[in-house]
């Protein structure tokens, strides 16, 4: 049996190494509302696996063996996936299901006229909460929602005598997306209507007017179009001309009234049998179609920034109530006047005309006035109006205003050029000119123009674009002179750029060669920029000659310097030769200088060791010879043997020659070599065996 649980495992676990893992995802937040819903599903399951849902660690009661689960409360949601007698239990998700707010409001009263704002107070619950109301009232248009905390709303409705109402939600959403709704249904009056007709009745920008084109006084009749007129218990005129009120219970037959020339606002209010009362706004006009005209000032070919003066005529007969409206198609806003008009108007024209087609004239602006009254409309204009365009010089610096000699420089123009128009109306671009001071250390394949003549027209443009190479360090001013004619004059802009040397590094050591630990100050000399400052990166190589150990590289940037400060310090713990190396980049430009270099030998006590056998008979002798690296000394090393026991007992040479051993047992050889930087001594054990006794036997014969 065990044969084949083991056998199942191994499937499972070729399976595993071959597909990918199942894990159990959901979509979107694991972090739902109450009342909603999160499903759980396992992907990449194996095929053929059973599964069995839990609920923290706790299996699911009924049992839960979907692939897929939905879960509705909070808790972590595992799952034991079955294959072939192997269970793997997955990674669990935490559902969190958070409350939902609690949507609530009253309203200030019901029963009110609906033409009275009613005041709606939230009292809702809940954090961070966002609103939206629906007032159930499509005739308010716009205003039929609103997203304050706590709205007032006025209810438009249906005229009449009854009662409307209206169905009022509240809908909340909390910071986590949770909602909750309300509604309340409040009652409105009904609102009696204001309809009114009569004579010459007609909509004039929009609003109601009663209109008679005369020049004298005249007589209007108003009739009462009500439709609520059934049911309306009070009608109330007031005439808007410090007259007596019309007021009366009753208005059946036509009312006339005499009104002087000029506008006249006549307020109908009526009132309803539920005490309820509304007002609407009627405009009376009695007046003739008005007149107007408009001056041209002389001079209309002008420069940007220049204003005219436009004498307006010819309005003193015009009734009250005419409206004078005065436009200038250079892109600002239109200017009203309600009569009387003024004398004249004044406009600056700041934009150039060049490519607006007016009234016939081509690269031309004009200047309109409009007179306006419910019986007709006058207009008058001034064309051409030439407005020439003066430029605006600017440019920018590619790749910035600081770069390393013999590299590129791009200048743009990216001002605006002039435009000049002629007194035929002809449009012509104006002409940019660049300068470089001083004139020489640099060179550009680009046109720069010429600005020698006097009048701007008269110049011959530069490039768009200029490439620019710097060959000598320096500080250079760049401008750009863009101009169209006399008249209009031009503008200028001047920028500096400053060239930097290539950077060169370079450094002095306050010792070159020392013995381990050696602790190296370094000066920079390096060229400096003539903008900006200079950044540095220092690194070390490492060598070493075979033998002199440890052999590997080891040293330290020391107080609070690092591998980017301007005079590091070094400590170098191992013998070698160590190679600082230094870059500088002038950072503001971009460029890099080779590195520089200098050696730094590292020297340490000398490594030694020496040849001996392990024993020797006695009365034998040994020749001992140091093997010695003297670790980049500079001095020849001293040598001094000791022979406990040997002759000699002495010796001050590299190869002491033969040194004898006449009595038996151990013996301690030293030697100790010595250079500049220290002495290394070493000890070894040498067994000298005694010689043996040999007995002859006698002779026997």
């Amino acid at each position: 049996m065990n044969r084949y649980l083991l056998l199942a495992v191994c499937h499972f676990i070729a399976y595993t190494l071959t597909a990918q893992s199942p894990v159990i995802k959901h979509p979107g937040s694991a972090s739902i509302c109450d009342g909603k819903s999160l499903i759980l599903s396992v992907e990449d399951a194996p095929t053929g696996a059973s599964f069995k849902w839990r609920k923290d660690a706790v299996l699911i009661v009924p049992a839960a063996t979907e692939a897929s689960y939905t879960a509705t409360t909070t808790g972590s949601y595992d799952v034991i996936v079955t294959k072939a007698n192997v269970h793997d239990t997955l990674k669990a998700i935490k559902v969190t299901v958070n409350p939902n707010p609690v949507a609530s409001f009253t309203a200030s009263a019901s029963g009110l006229c609906s033409n009275l704002p009613m005041q709606f107070t939230n009292t809702s619950t809940g954090s961070a909460l966002e609103y939206l109301w629906s007032f159930d009232d499509p005739k308010s248009g716009t205003k039929n929602t609103s997203d304050a905390r706590n709205p007032s709303h006025t209810f438009i409705g249906t005229p009449g005598n009854g009662i409307d109402n209206f169905k009022v939600v509240l809908v909340v959403t909390d910071s986590r997306g949770c909602k909750d709704n309300t509604n309340v249904t409040v009652n409105v009056k009904q609102i009696p209507g204001t309809q009114l007709d009569g004579t010459g009745y007609t909509l004039y920008n929009g609003l109601p007017y009663f209109t008679i084109c005369n020049e004298s006084n005249s007589t209007f009749e108003f009739i009462n179009i009500s439709s609520t007129k059934a049911t309306n218990t009070n009608y109330q005129i007031k005439w808007g001309d410090a007259s007596p009120d019309f007021n009366s219970a009753t208005f059946n037959t036509p009312l006339t009234h005499d009104y002087s020339v000029g506008k006249h606002t006549l307020q109908f209010i009526v009132t309803g049998a539920n005490g309820c009362k509304e007002t609407m706004v009627y405009n009376v006009f009695v007046g003739s179609n008005p007149a107007v005209g408009l001056g041209n000032p002389g001079n209309t070919i002008i420069c940007s920034g220049t204003s005219l003066t436009f004498p307006i005529s010819n309005t003193s007969s015009n009734p009250p109530g005419t409206v004078y409206t005065v436009g200038f198609n250079d892109g600002s806003p239109s200017i009203v006047y309600n009569h009387p008009a003024p004398d004249d108007v004044t406009h600056r024209f700041d934009e150039g005309s060049c490519g607006i087609f007016s009234q016939g004239f081509s690269n031309s602006f004009s200047a309109t006035i409009v007179a306006s009254n419910p019986c007709a409309t006058s207009a008058a204009a001034v064309v051409p109006i030439y407005v020439s365009k003066k430029g605006v010089a600017n440019f920018s610096i590619s790749p910035k205003d600081t770069a390393c000699v013999n590299t590129t420089v791009t200048f743009t123009n990216i001002g605006t050029n002039a435009s000049i128009i002629s007194s035929q109306g002809q449009c012509t671009p104006g002409k940019s000119v660049w300068h470089i001071t001083p004139a020489t250390g640099w060179t550009t394949t680009g046109n720069m123009g010429s600005d020698l003549a006097s009048n701007p027209a008269n110049w011959q443009a530069g490039d768009n674009s200029l490439n620019v190479v710097f060959n000598i360090p320096g500080i250079y001013k760049i401008k750009l002179r863009t101009g169209g004619n006399l008249s209009c004059g031009g503008d200028e802009l001047e920028r500096t750029v400053c060239i930097n040397p290539t950077p060169v590094a370079n450094f002095t050591t306050n010792q070159a060669t020392g013995c381990a630990p050696l602790t190296v100050t370094t000066t920079n000399t390096s060229i400096q920029p003539n903008c900006g400052i200079n950044t540095y990166s220092w690194s070390v190589l490492y060598s070493s000659n075979t033998g002199c150990e440890p052999g590997e590289s080891d040293f330290d940037f020391i107080n609070g310097t690092n591998a980017n400060s301007i005079n590091p310090q070094f400590r170098f713990n191992n013998p070698g030769v160590y190679t600082i190396r230094l870059f500088t980049t002038s950072k503001s430009s971009n460029c890099t200088s080779v590195a520089f270099t200098r050696d730094i030998t590292v020297k340490a006590k000398p490594t030694v060791s020496f040849n001996l056998p392990s024993s020797i008979c006695q009365n034998s002798s040994i020749n001992p010879t140091a093997l010695v690296n003297n670790c980049y000394s500079t001095t020849a090393a001293t040598y001094a043997w000791t022979f406990a026991g040997g002759i000699p007992a002495t010796s001050t040479a590299a190869q002491p020659g033969p040194v004898a051993f006449n009595a038996a047992g151990t013996h301690t050889i030293t030697l100790a070599v010595t250079n500049e930087c220290g002495t290394t001594t070493i000890t070894k054990q040498l067994t000298v065996k005694p010689t043996p006794d040999v007995t002859i036997p006698p002779n026997l014969v």
